[in-house]
């Protein structure tokens, strides 16, 4: 449920979120720059942080300092950073302070990644030289005598260029469950194609206490709502890359805490998940009405089909259909959904019992938009029934869960030459 709604002329701080350029408080004063960063973790502890902020890493970037993972120790314990300057992802790690120095600096996050995986489980000992930026990890092992050590070479973290501060508008909390299924139910809808950046994001709206959340490639349309009794706040054309939310989703799988606190800002939003932060670029413009394509009626239905049966009749259907687009047939006939693909290799045909009223129609889809959907429309209740809206034979297809509204997904047909 959520808890927490206020407005704040506040500049966040440099605690929750990044400035420009990281200030290396440790390399400032000359006399600091010869003394070693040290720190003793789990190899456990130390990998989920890796693994947390590696995927807002840059995977190709003019700038060597992005194809890396900040590390920052200071009294408070260790943080570690990855950015793409899009999407900037930090993570709070459990460290032994008893005998840690502060310090930062930035590793290569590949390499990183790849030998903290490969460790032997128990403690790893972190030592830097901020003089030349290398780093020592030792580790213990059978009969080693805890001589064991990878060498990594690292860069000066005075260059590692994040997101820049920010002044928040509003600041609320959501449940972390509700939000990362309205994330989920709708993602995979949004648009991959950076030419049209309005369908790459997925929108967030919040009118009349309820939250809203809306995706589309301008093929298919997903839309979840979810009640928000006690959010006063009304939100409209918030769009967010439909990559940082599925980053965001994952995050909030693994989550312990039970909220989600939410920071919008001009051009930026923030996401803080327990000791996770996700900081992403909104999408700039306006997002198109989708009221508008949403059918207030329909010609034909399926009140009721068992959306597990239709799943795995798509999926056979879809084997032997073409390979370069798969698609599938639906007949709507009588009491029976027909269900059939050709090609080449073969042809598939299958008959579902069905609930149904309104014209006979024959109509085709894209395969991997019906299951998506379907997946969709299941996650969103207990019963995994659905129904099916039909518009005519040119018309879209909208999928429902049977026991409830809150959720839909509109697909365009496939129309054959």
């Amino acid at each position: 449920m959520p808890i927490h709604i206020s407005s704040a002329p506040t500049v966040i701080t440099t605690s929750m979120l990044l400035i420009n350029k990281h200030s290396n408080s440790s390399n400032s004063d000359p006399a600091r720059r010869q003394s070693d960063m040290r720190f003793t973790t789990t190899k456990d502890n130390l990998l989920n942080g890796i693994s947390t902020v590696q995927r807002a890493v840059a995977l190709k970037s003019p700038l060597p300092t992005l194809s890396g993972i900040l590390l920052e120790l200071t009294e408070a314990g260790l943080k570690l950073t990855g950015t793409n300057l899009d999407l900037c992802i930090t993570c709070e790690v459990t460290v032994d302070q008893t005998q840690s120095q502060p310090g930062s600096i930035v590793l290569p996050a590949r390499y990183l990644s790849e030998i903290v995986r490969r460790l032997p489980d128990g403690p790893v000992h972190f030592l830097a030289d901020l003089s030349s930026y290398t780093a020592s990890l030792r580790y213990g092992a059978p009969n080693s005598g805890g001589r064991n050590q990878a060498k990594l070479n690292g860069m000066n973290p005075g260059d590692f260029q994040v997101l820049p501060s920010l002044t928040p508008k509003v600041e609320l909390e959501l449940d972390a469950a509700m939000f990362r299924d309205s994330i989920r139910q709708v993602v995979y809808a949004a648009g991959q194609d950076d030419l049209r950046p309005l369908f790459t994001g997925v929108l967030l709206e919040i009118v009349d206490h309820e939250l809203r959340t809306v995706a589309t490639d301008t093929h298919r349309l997903t839309m979840r709502r979810a009640e928000v009794p006690e959010l006063e706040a009304q939100l409209t054309n918030i769009i967010v890359p439909a990559k940082a939310l599925g980053e965001l989703a994952r995050i909030l799988t693994t989550a312990e805490t039970g909220n989600v606190q939410i920071v919008m800002a001009e051009n930026y939003v923030s996401f803080m998940v327990g000791r996770v932060q996700l900081l992403s670029r909104l999408i700039d413009g306006q997002y198109p009405d989708y009221r508008q394509v949403i059918p207030t009626s329909h010609k034909s239905r399926i009140s009721r089909i068992d959306s597990q049966m239709l799943a795995q009749a798509v999926e056979r259907a879809g084997i032997l259909s073409r390979d370069d687009s798969p698609i599938v047939s639906f007949n709507l006939q009588g009491n029976r959904l027909l269900i059939s693909a050709n090609s080449q290799a073969g042809s598939v045909l299958e008959e579902i019992p069905a609930e149904c009223d309104g014209d006979q129609v024959e109509i085709t889809f894209n395969t991997t938009y019906i299951l998506e959907a379907l997946r969709g429309a299941a996650s969103s209740q207990k019963d995994e029934a659905v129904a099916l809206e039909f518009h005519g034979a040119l018309g879209p297809l909208v999928i429902r869960p049977h026991a409830n509204g809150d959720y839909l997904a509109l697909i365009l047909p496939v129309r054959l030459s």
